[in-house]
């Protein structure tokens, strides 16, 4: 529907004389057989024009020759040729001029990303050599990658975001290019590069993506505190595969295909402190506390990146947690059951494999312990829901008994809890008689 709505909209440019094209990644991933859900439609007309055709437009970028196009209640982008020039800010053009097709699609980042299509006569138009690319399976600037770049900065991880999310290659001139300009990624604001990076994150290449944002020295700029991780040498009798970097790469490249964004940040911060941390004591590797302090540190990394304060929550949760899992069986039985019921536990299970998997040799058995952790503690709340709605006791009734609150209060009311949870106690009554037995 939402194709047949904007091949409409072409046509009624095109029947009241003007040229008009499907733009840009739309055609790009129609010539790979991808799914896309954005339309952008490129033409002629000027948004004067474009307002007099459509009887419900928007005017979101006049200035910058775009207008929205309301039909079937659905927003369509339509954009006048333009060629812009004087990228004061590194971003956006201080001048605008309307022209042609070709000045249009040459002003574009990357040749895959320069063609148009027009779905009339369906036919696919190429000023720039795109479809020649995309056959080859090759990431190109559009003319001179310095321009390009020098016209916004965030095409710098925009070309290795494309390149690992489609499996392409660079042309000899584009890793070299973003390579020679990595240190202008400085000039991006945080929020458009963390969409960038999310985007690369949500890949099943996102391992790949490390590497070459290593490579590119981009890393250095963006997440020094990753960069960092080379060199760490890690205990060897648990980790043969080499350092702290090297385990973090092949932990995210363990995840599964499907991974969600902020799985994969834990991933690949859950051990960003271990250079903080790394002590030597009696010629052994020991990084104390480095879950905590990965937790605190990735905290700063993702508030830097302009991160949402949930997802940051959640994914510090799943950091600062990660090394606790190796004690769940010693946790006492009310907090092990909380901890193991909590809905971000199975995000915990599939870090923890990912840590393990980014291990060598590789060893799951601490996930099957989860998993069967989750099962039992499911099977416990079943059996005792009944008994347990509330709590047998409060800090009231411990006040009735003669208890002056402070510390003690915490130690007695877990106590109950925990023989509650697990049927030693079944009512107030019996509660209060083992505390006086117990504490009085």
């Amino acid at each position: 529907m939402m194709r047949k709505t904007a091949v409409k909209i072409v046509k009624n440019l095109q029947d009241e004389g003007f040229e008009a094209y499907f733009a840009g990644g739309y055609v790009r991933d129609m010539l790979l057989g991808i799914e896309s859900k954005d339309i952008d439609i490129v033409t002629s007309a000027t948004p004067d024009q474009v307002e007099k055709i459509f009887t419900k437009t928007v005017p979101i970028g006049k200035q910058f020759g775009i207008i929205l196009v309301v039909q079937d209640e659905k927003k369509y982008e339509v954009a006048t040729f333009r060629r812009e020039s004087d990228y004061l800010d590194r971003r956006r053009p201080s001048k605008i001029t309307f022209s042609d097709a070709k000045t249009d699609a040459t002003r574009r980042d990357f040749t895959i990303n320069g063609l148009f299509f027009d779905p009339v006569s369906n036919k696919v138009i190429d000023f720039v050599s795109g479809a020649d690319d995309i056959k080859r399976k090759t990431i190109r600037f559009i003319g001179n990658p310095q321009e390009r770049i020098s016209e916004d900065n965030l095409r710098l991880v925009r070309a290795i975001r494309l390149k690992i999310t489609l499996g392409f290659q660079y042309a000899p001139d584009t890793f070299e290019a973003v390579r020679k300009n990595s240190h202008l990624i400085k000039n991006v604001s945080a929020e458009r590069l963390r969409d960038e990076l999310n985007r690369i994150m949500a890949s099943p290449n996102r391992h790949q993506a490390l590497v070459e944002l290593s490579e590119s020295s981009l890393l250095k700029f963006i997440i020094p505190e990753i960069e960092a991780l080379k060199g760490v040498p890690q205990p060897i009798q648990y980790h043969h595969e080499g350092d702290v970097f090297t385990h973090t790469y092949l932990a995210l490249k363990s995840l599964n295909d499907r991974t969600p964004s902020h799985l994969a940040w834990a991933v690949l911060l859950h051990d960003i402190a271990k250079p903080l941390t790394l002590t030597h004591i009696k010629n052994k590797i020991v990084f104390h506390n480095h879950a905590e302090i990965s937790a605190e540190l990735a905290k700063k990394i993702l508030e830097r990146l302009k991160f949402p304060r949930f997802e940051i929550f959640d994914i510090c949760w799943l950091i600062e947690n990660h090394m606790k899992i190796g004690i769940i069986e010693k946790m006492r039985p009310g907090k092990r059951l909380n901890f193991v019921l909590d809905p971000k536990f199975n995000d915990l299970i599939e870090l923890a494999r990912a840590d393990s998997s980014g291990t060598y040799p590789v060893n799951l058995d601490i996930v099957k312990r989860l998993e069967q952790a989750v099962k039992s503690a499911l099977l416990w709340r079943d059996k005792t829901s009944s008994r347990h709605e509330k709590a047998l006791i409060t800090g009231d009734d411990l006040i009735e008994l003669g208890f002056e609150p402070g510390s003690k209060f915490k130690e007695i009311l877990e106590g109950v809890d925990d023989l509650h949870l697990s049927g030693e106690l079944s009512s107030k009554k019996e509660a209060l008689d083992y505390i006086i037995g117990k504490f009085k």
